[in-house]
């Protein structure tokens, strides 16, 4: 059961905020467009934040504009949005707590971060993203966001696409219509525009001390990859999950995202990591690097390319022409590019270097981290 309860903002405007579970506070920053009542009667939604409210308090709250807060309200800024994430915090009391901040809530999370270090414990991050032209290009966002103002249904069908690609028709007429519902035209036309403006500068993201997690599918078409790549490396002390998927919203299939999230903000996988050792070989994704042996090693910017998309290959063989057509963008067969590449990846690893095998005639796989028997204790 969640309980929804009102605050005023700092304009004077209602927002309705909803609480499930007891515990210690994870707050949760408004993303695009919600209705905290309406999102409880989804049973992925419901499932996810059930988890997560398991041995915990979760707070989530409608920005002004959307679901059940004041509707007629001015124009938002980022500016507004920090100080709303604070009016609820101090409302709700807790000395300290933890933030999970979904999609574009993530640059409030993080400015938040900033300015009230002794106040949040712990960052989690979902398909989120430290600055809004790491998602669209001024060109896109106009045209979206014209889109939007200019048919709320079309435009709604068109955000629909990118946040739940392969959905059922039924589901996405439904999310659609909830987007049409919980927002008017000129409202989620300013809200989208926002959210691709937001930025949040290197000097404020150097100072964000809290142990952070970033959790990203592969293939999210709203927020792609590189932007939470980008913002797990920026981040002090911030981890980065890659997930396969290319839905945006966290409750569709998210049993193993919400698990993650729950262990790292009650401190599980932080202490699991912080006592497993340091042997073993890895790809860093967030910064392009191998780490061997708890040694880092950068990569050149086609090595990086070539050992990822073996890794995503997940075992498949991958031939050279393949490569040089996604890596390299040109069709010449036969060329001795990818040995070459392969041969300097090889160096890098050391003994793991039997992790990329050689398939005669064909190409390359990789078949896990594999180590020489040689070199093995």
């Amino acid at each position: 059961m969640q309980v929804i309860r009102f605050i005023r903002d700092a304009n004077g405007a209602r927002i309705a905020y909803a609480t499930v579970g007891e515990g210690r506070l994870i707050l949760c920053p408004a993303w695009w467009v919600s209705h905290v009542e309406r999102d409880w009667e989804h049973p992925g939604f419901r499932r996810f934040f059930g988890r997560l409210a398991e041995g915990f308090r979760v707070v989530r709250y409608d920005r002004p504009g959307t679901g059940l807060s004041d509707r007629d309200v001015p124009p938002r800024t980022q500016a507004d949005e920090v100080q709303l994430l604070a009016t609820l915090a101090d409302e709700l009391g807790d000395s300290q707590f933890s933030l999970f901040a979904v999609s574009c809530a993530g640059p409030v999370a993080l400015t938040y971060a900033a300015a009230h270090q002794e106040r949040v414990r712990r960052l989690c991050f979902y398909g989120s993203y430290a600055r809004g032209a790491d998602i669209a290009t001024p060109d896109l966002r106009d045209a979206i966001t014209d889109l939007v103002s200019a048919h709320w249904g079309l435009g709604s069908v068109a955000l629909t696409a990118l946040f739940l690609p392969g959905a059922s028709i039924q589901d996405s007429e439904n999310f659609s219509r909830n987007q049409q519902d919980w927002a008017n035209a000129p409202q989620a036309a300013q809200l989208l525009r926002l959210s691709c403006e937001m930025n949040v500068a290197a000097d404020v993201l150097s100072r964000v001390q809290a142990e952070a997690l970033v959790i990203h599918r592969r293939k999210d078409r709203a927020i792609p990859l590189e932007a939470g790549q980008k913002l797990a490396a920026e981040l002090p002390r911030a981890r980065l999950i890659t997930l396969d998927g290319d839905i945006h919203l966290p409750w569709i299939d998210g049993d193993a995202i919400a698990d993650a999230v729950h262990s790292f903000l009650a401190g599980d996988e932080v202490r699991a990591a912080a006592s497993a050792p340091l042997s073993g070989c890895r790809l860093d994704e967030a910064n392009r690097e191998i780490v061997l042996d708890g040694q880092r090693r950068p990569t050149t910017r086609l090595e990086y390319a070539v050992i990822l998309t073996l890794i995503q290959a997940s075992g498949r063989v991958i031939t050279r022409d393949e490569m040089l057509a996604e890596i390299w963008n040109t069709p010449f067969a036969g060329s001795n590019k990818v040995d070459a590449v392969v041969g300097s990846l090889r160096k890098k690893l050391g003994p793991f270097a039997a992790s990329i095998e050689t398939v005669t005639g064909h190409g390359y796989r990789f078949r896990g981290w594999k180590k020489a028997i040689n070199d093995v204790h």
